[in-house]
């Protein structure tokens, strides 16, 4: 049973999570390796609590590829982190509770009922905190604490809206009025669109990087999967929600221009990419709106997190965080224009995404306009960027051969996966 299965995956991810808080790396990886078995497709239910109901989980073809991409980059972050680690000196804890930080991942989306989501979604919070407020930069408790208010409000909200529902399990999830509202607040909040954003480019820009690559691309990202979910009853104005999301794409591709900080631009962008997954989760097609929020979300996950795991390596090798002296040989250039290209989703498994968003598109004038700036802006803003990074012009250094690695393995993934991307819409 799926049930047995959780339990145990569970127990090998805890165990080697707080081995890993004395033990470090080989410990680390072992617990996010663990993590690849809650893959197995099923579902069950854990058992049954007062007033909670039904403590179910599951996994199906809609919730793999969210499981998947949180776990191989759990794994690719880990692998980067050891040489950031030393520049932080930042003690071995440090990878149990980034392992601890994945299998919230894993949580928020195998959690049918809407009160574990909760649950997991505070595990995420309290990781993350942490990392941001023992080894973050510059004004770092602030930044934490600013981190903390606003994550948790966003939490709260969607636990209040999923209280005042009555409906737990996601299956059966019915909403209206002030509950449905606070529901979709809570999950906006958490994701940075615009006008509740302001936490995000503190937050991700001055994260320790090895937490920025999971925290810009993942963590918030995740929520986009529980609007499409919800969307259905919540009754949610789904085109009023689709141009939000279009207009903070736009206003967060604008914002990158401001930017001369590489981490600060790729935290900016991230408001951008997370207009799009609104957007994306909003279309009233199931099927389309699905495919467009997975594939948005793998492809921006992937080249994200290898741009900011990039920065990082500035930081270590060169000690800086200005994308204008952001020096290049011909490796680092060939990583930074697969991740900018695939960010930019001008080719790989995002330019997919973004014709499915096309496809979503109501015929309507002013929305086809809408459309073509919030998809033209995201192109451009990471345009401007890598060529910020390319006019720093070529300059020999040395870096650590396992962090490049990992940020390969990142920027390529986008590629690797359109060739097998057919065999997943089948």
């Amino acid at each position: 049973m799926y049930s047995d299965l959780f339990l145990l995956a569970t127990a090998l991810s805890a165990a080697f999570a707080v081995a890993a808080l004395r033990l470090g790396l080989p410990a680390a990886l072992a617990s996010v390796a663990s993590m690849l078995l809650f893959l197995a497709p099923g579902g069950g239910s854990l058992g049954t609590m007062p007033y909670v109901g039904d403590v179910a989980v599951a996994v199906d073809y809609y919730k793999a590829p969210f499981i998947a991409v949180s776990v191989m980059l759990g794994l690719l972050v880990a692998i980067y982190s050891p040489r950031y680690l030393l520049h932080l000196q930042a003690p071995s804890w440090y990878y149990g509770v980034h392992a601890l930080y994945v299998l919230s991942f894993v949580y928020v989306i195998l959690f049918e009922n809407l009160i574990f989501v909760f649950l997991a979604l505070e595990l995420s919070i309290i990781t993350s905190f942490l990392l941001i407020w023992y080894f973050g930069y510059g004004n770092r408790r602030f930044v934490a604490l600013l981190y903390f208010i606003w994550a948790q409000a966003g939490s709260i909200l969607f636990l209040i809206g999923v209280a005042m529902s009555g409906a737990f399990l996601a299956d059966v999830f019915k909403a209206s009025g002030l509950a449905s509202t606070l529901v979709l607040i809570g999950l906006l909040v958490k994701m940075g669109t615009a006008g509740v954003h302001f936490w995000l480019p503190y937050a991700h820009a001055e994260a320790p990087t090895p937490l920025s690559a999971l925290l810009s691309p993942v963590h918030v990202g995740l929520m986009a999967y529980w609007i499409w979910r919800l969307k259905t009853g919540a009754g949610w104005p789904l085109d009023l929600l689709f141009l939000y999301g279009l207009a903070t794409a736009v206003y967060g591709s604008l914002l990158v221009f401001r930017e001369v900080d590489f981490k600060r631009a790729l935290a900016d962008s991230t408001i951008a990419n997370m207009g799009l997954l609104v957007a994306a989760a909003s279309i009233s097609r199931l099927e389309v709106s699905y495919a467009a929020t997975a594939l948005l979300f793998v492809g921006h996950a992937f080249a994200k997190a290898a741009l900011f795991m990039l920065a990082g390596l500035y930081i270590v090798s060169l000690h800086t965080r200005i994308i204008g002296e952001a020096r290049w040989d011909r490796y680092l250039l060939a990583v930074g224009v697969l991740g900018f290209v695939a960010l930019a989703g001008l080719f790989g498994i995002t330019l997919v995404g973004k014709a499915y968003v096309a496809a979503g598109v109501p015929h309507l004038p002013h929305v086809v306009a809408l459309a073509v700036l919030a998809l033209v802006s995201t192109a451009v803003y990471s345009f401007y960027l890598f060529n910020q990074m390319y006019k720093a012009g070529e300059g020999r250094f040395e870096y650590p051969a396992e962090m490049y690695a990992a940020i390969l393995a990142a920027a390529a993934a986008p590629y690797v996966l359109l060739l097998v991307l057919p065999l997943w819409l089948l």
